[in-house]
């Protein structure tokens, strides 16, 4: 492959994987809590020449908007921060998502089923009980606290990975620290922070770039075939 032709094979393949990751935002525009992926673009020197490289993609940790549902045990967390849950191996995943639900052995649980967790462990009121969070993430029943939600914060995103619905794993040299004093605003849940419109115009440009990048192949790969021809001649 000659060095045209694979600089425009790897502006094909950044754009391609840009195009992806922008599919992906707008699939869940109206997913709770969901943070948007930010697909980072460079230009890496190989051996003879600069060629463009799309880095992994980064997650944007802007907070999205606050929408009311009125549910006493909805919670969207003030500034940075995430809530913490359990898997059922015991690993803690965090999460923008605020729309708990309560389980009849008196558990709050995300809509999946994972466990939210408190300071102490999984926060559960007694069976029968009806919970309700106030705004510094404790959690009542009948006037009684049963426990305070954990709420973390990372350094950056730079280490921060997807790990579905909603879900973040800190991966190695992640930084986290516990909010002591969370803000909470009850009765509400924080929306997918992805941005319909300035998604579209990222998707058009994605697209122009790919279609460019092609269209480049194909005018290096006719050049090629010409001056082989002419050679042969």
């Amino acid at each position: 492959m000659g060095s045209g032709s694979y600089v425009a094979y790897t502006g094909a393949l950044s754009n391609q994987m840009a195009l992806d990751v922008i599919a992906n935002n707008v699939a869940n525009v109206s997913t709770s809590g969901f943070r948007r992926d930010n697909t980072i673009f460079d230009s890496e020197l190989g051996a003879r020449l600069h060629f463009a490289s799309a880095q992994s993609s980064r997650l944007d940790l802007t907070p999205g908007q606050q929408q009311l549902t009125g549910n006493p045990i909805n919670a969207a967390i003030a500034g940075d921060g995430f809530f913490v849950v359990q898997t059922p191996d015991g690993q803690q995943l965090y999460t923008r998502r605020g729309d708990f639900r309560q389980e009849q052995s008196g558990m709050l649980v995300l809509p999946s089923g994972l466990p939210v967790l408190g300071v102490g462990g999984p926060v559960q009121v007694p069976a029968g009980k009806t919970a309700q969070i106030s705004g510094d993430g404790t959690v009542f029943a009948d006037g009684q606290p049963y426990g305070r939600l954990r709420v973390v914060e990372f350094d950056s995103s730079e280490h921060l990975v997807k790990a579905g619905e909603s879900l973040i794993r800190a991966g190695e040299g992640s930084q986290l620290r516990e909010i002591v004093h969370p803000r909470l605003a009850v009765g509400y849940v924080e929306a997918s922070n992805v941005n319909l419109a300035g998604e579209m115009v990222s998707l058009i440009t994605a697209s122009r770039n790919f279609e460019a990048a092609v269209r480049s192949m194909t005018i290096q790969d006719e050049l090629s075939a010409r001056l082989i021809g002419s050679q042969g001649s």
